[in-house]
């Protein structure tokens, strides 16, 4: 705008056109090979020398298209083509060198703006589960002494098991309740107990049946009470009645454990505290990063879990 002499606008406006479609396609080629090659084990330095070689590749490309579309060469058009090729490689460096710096900078306040923020939650979650813990620890004590006491008075064997089996649940409870991982062995022996309890309540409505190997017992864990909140939210969610029996099968199939069960929902459910399905996700979110699978059919409903 401030030369004086005769100029050729098309060139000019050509030429802007070209230096920002090329910066723009420098900088989104950056964030999208960032965001794909984030998970591979290459050091930063190999990274960052792949990334700024296959985007300043993108110089010959516009180059060519901006040449076919206005039909003049807009750079360096007095030079032989290897020279010009030389130039133009040159060109593509420095840009893409520039983009990728730019680029990785921000992504690495992005990547420490959300560790931030999952400290933050996880600071959190610890806060609630303790003050959970010191509200709820009185109750359990007693009412784990109450049932022990309670077993020694009666004499009926019917009486004595399903205090006995309930007394195990409140021991698991209060052993493992605050810790983040517990065996799978530990988890199903816990569960037996539960469903004992179960059974007793609902007979012949309810049926389980647990197919899982041997060889993961000790080698795999999970949080603990998981697989109690998975069977509780499908007694809570589903009819369980001698006419329409509800049944549940725990399954270990290639390193996750499923439990699923026949969907027969209730059309109304009670309000209950939140320690549901929910509960299970974010455990896995803040403990291992890992999702829980939830597959639902028309008369299915399944839930698989990682085993770590």
């Amino acid at each position: 705008m401030i030369r004086m002499e005769k100029i050729d606008l098309t060139l000019i406006l050509s030429g802007i056109a070209y230096n920002f479609i090329f910066s723009f396609s420098c900088w989104l080629s950056h964030q999208f090979l960032m965001q794909q090659t984030k998970s591979y084990r290459a050091n930063r330095i190999t990274r960052a020398i792949v990334s700024i070689a296959l985007v300043s590749t993108l110089s010959f490309f516009f180059d060519r298209v901006f040449f076919f579309l206005s039909n003049i060469p807009l750079l360096f058009p007095d030079v032989s083509s290897g020279k010009r090729s030389m130039i133009l490689l040159l060109r593509g460096v420095v840009f893409s060198s520039l983009f990728y710096f730019i680029a990785y900078y921000m992504y690495m306040l992005a990547e420490k703006q959300k560790n931030i923020l999952e400290i933050e939650r996880l600071k959190q979650a610890q806060l609630a589960a303790n003050l959970s813990s010191l509200k709820e620890q009185l109750s359990p004590h007693f009412l784990f002494n109450t049932l022990n006491t309670l077993s020694t008075l009666t004499q009926e064997k019917a009486v004595k098991d399903y205090v006995s089996e309930l007394a195990d649940v409140y021991r698991y409870v209060l052993q493992y309740s605050g810790h983040d991982t517990v065996t799978l062995e530990q988890e199903l022996t816990f569960i037996s107990s539960y469903l004992y309890i179960i059974k007793t309540r609902l007979e012949d409505a309810f049926d389980i049946c647990i197919e899982v190997d041997d060889k993961n017992l000790s080698s795999k864990s999970l949080p603990p009470l998981t697989l109690q909140m998975l069977v509780e939210n499908a007694i809570k969610h589903n009819i369980a009645s001698s006419s329409k029996q509800l049944r549940i099968i725990i399954r270990s199939t290639a390193g996750v454990i499923e439990v699923s069960n026949n969907l027969q929902p209730k059309t109304s459910v009670q309000h209950s505290p939140g320690i549901g399905l929910h509960n299970v996700m974010q455990r896995y979110r803040l403990l291992f990063g890992r999702e829980i699978m939830i597959e639902q059919t028309t008369d299915r409903f399944t839930v698989k879990l990682p085993l770590v």
